[in-house]
Order: C-alpha cells, then structure tokens, then sequence
C-alpha cells in the first residue's frame, strides 16, 4: 500500500498518474509534505500558547491535512505533539491555502502531513542600568 502511494506521488509530480490509479474509493490522494509546501499559496503562523510558554513547552505537532478541491483546508487530524500546542497548530493551519492540485487536469482532493515547529528565543538580556550621576 505505501509503494503504491510513493508511486502515485512521484507520479502525481510529474503530472504522470492515471485517474484510475489515483482515485481509489474515492479517498484523498496521499501527497507528500515537499510537494504540498511548494503549492502553499497563504500560511498563517500558530500563536504560541501564553501557557505553554510561561511553561516552556515548545516542540513540533505533526498534523495529517485534508486539502479540498479548491485548495483549501478541509480537515485537520492531530498525529503527536503537546496538546497545548496542538490546538495553537490546528488552529493555524485551518487558514492556509494551497494551490489546486491537479490531475489531467481537473482538481482534486489530498492528503499529507504537515510539522509545525514551535519554539521558544531566548528573552533578551536587560540593558545595564546607568550608573548614578554625582
């Protein structure tokens, strides 16, 4: 089952893929993350949970996507990662918009995955206080 998704992907890439191959029981396509980053066409960034970073919770949440017809978000599947951040991830990428993905020629609908990294910077050094004046 993978090495027929691998092969309909590399396919699908190269603009080679059959309808009948590539249309199972009327099932998303599975396409990979690299492919679907290249036809991200809007993308909002999560808001880092006020919790999670008092905390210091970062990390990465991995999503599995369901992109429509049009390009848009469909549904969102949390894999791994906190649940706090998760919430933050899903939240975001539910506004992000792909490229149509299309199969001779028509759209259609696919899944991938998609990591979303949260990490925390270090707060910046206080400046030094002046020294008192005589």
């Amino acid at each position: 089952m993978r090495i027929a998704n691998l092969v309909v992907c590399l396919g699908l890439a190269l603009g080679v893929v059959a309808p009948a191959v590539a249309a199972r029981q009327g099932e998303p396509l599975r396409v990979s993350s690299v492919v679907m980053q290249a036809k991200l066409t809007h993308s909002v960034p999560p808001k880092y949970p006020e919790a999670a970073r008092k905390k210091g919770v970062q990390g990465t949440v991995k999503l599995q996507v369901v992109v429509a017809k049009n390009g848009a978000v469909k549904s969102v599947k949390v894999v791994a990662g906190d649940k706090q951040l998760a919430k933050a991830a899903t939240a975001a990428v539910k506004e992000w918009r792909y490229q149509p993905t299309l199969l001779n020629g028509k759209p259609i609908e696919v899944e991938t995955e998609v990591d979303v990294q949260f990490m925390l910077t270090k707060p910046p050094k206080p400046a030094p206080k002046p020294a008192p004046h005589n």
